[in-house]
């Protein structure tokens, strides 16, 4: 490539760069979501190390996701004991009530669980060797500090397969509990705007464009957004979902580097339509908005073959 065109391109990357930093420095005052884990409750049948186990296992899961900063209340040192004894012992049973403590602490949501049921299953292979597999129950529940509401609730399953014992399925089903992508999504989805400069295009698609989260909010390369257009109808704002986008490097504190999964050719327009209506009217402009989404669903990049 001519080093022109290289200098070129760097220049722009740079200038995206400063020019996101100016226009949002109010982002450098984001708080990310706080979710406390509580101590979790149990059916009959389980011990409260068992418990422990499974709590475990769940603040370790919900810690891979970086959008959010996980608070575990047994080790916070910002609560005394004598509010962990009340927890623990469900002396705040109330859920306003239990709120109100928890947002004085800076949470913003509780995750509270509940081990409902764990079985094993005696299995023996074709050479009469015998193994046993295990199977959990819980339940886990998200609830807002701000008013005691129930933000996400769902039950969930852990399993075990082809341990030598009975105690160790039922171990290794207990620490294979965790939580999914649309607990996350449910709770802190994150949402922003896709960036109508720089974008580069291919035969009437888009190809890669930028966005104007990044570090600061928890992005990573390898997560996908939904891409949606909106429009104002009847008072309320209308959205329209156009293309799917995955990030491929995390630039700065608010701005990231993206590539198309699908329907470029929807995005590029919905690009250049806001474009445009920028320079009739931007006050009434709608820009391209994002919305983060579960990995789940197959998504083929055809970028390098068209």
């Amino acid at each position: 490539m001519n080093h022109v065109v290289m200098k070129r391109i760097g220049l722009n990357v740079l200038f995206l760069m400063l020019f996101t930093l100016f226009v949002n420095a109010q982002e450098s005052n984001y708080r990310k979501p706080v979710i406390v884990v509580n101590y979790f409750d149990k059916s009959s049948g389980f011990s409260d190390g068992d418990c422990e186990v499974v709590r475990n296992a769940v603040l370790s899961s919900l810690s891979g996701y970086e959008r959010l900063r996980v608070v575990d209340v047994e080790t916070e040192a910002s609560i005394d004991e004598e509010t962990k004894r009340r927890l623990k012992e469900a002396a705040l049973a109330d859920e306003l009530a239990r709120s109100g403590q928890m947002k004085q602490l800076g949470a913003d949501y509780i995750l509270e669980g509940n081990l409902t049921k764990l079985e094993t299953k005696r299995e023996k292979d074709s050479k009469g060797k015998i193994t046993f597999d295990g199977k959990l129950t819980y339940t886990v529940k998200v609830v807002s500090t701000e008013d005691g509401t129930v933000a996400y609730s769902n039950n969930y399953e852990a399993s075990s397969s082809s341990s030598d014992t009975e105690a160790e399925a039922r171990t290794e089903a207990l620490k294979k509990a965790g939580v999914s992508c649309a607990l996350v999504e449910a709770v802190c989805p994150l949402n922003g705007i896709l960036i109508d400069q720089d974008y580069t295009e291919k035969k009437g698609k888009l190809k890669t464009c930028y966005i104007n989260l990044g570090a600061i909010h928890g992005v990573e390369a390898g997560m996908y957004f939904d891409v949606k257009t909106s429009k104002n109808v009847a008072g309320r704002t209308v959205y329209k979902d156009v293309g799917v986008i995955k990030v491929e490097s995390v630039l700065a504190d608010d701005l990231s580097e993206c590539s198309v999964m699908r329907h470029g050719k929807e995005i590029l327009q919905a690009i250049k339509q806001y474009t445009m209506d920028k320079t009739t009217n931007e006050a009434t402009a709608n820009p391209v908005v994002i919305s983060s989404r579960c990995t789940s669903g197959r998504f083929i990049d055809f970028s390098g073959l068209f």
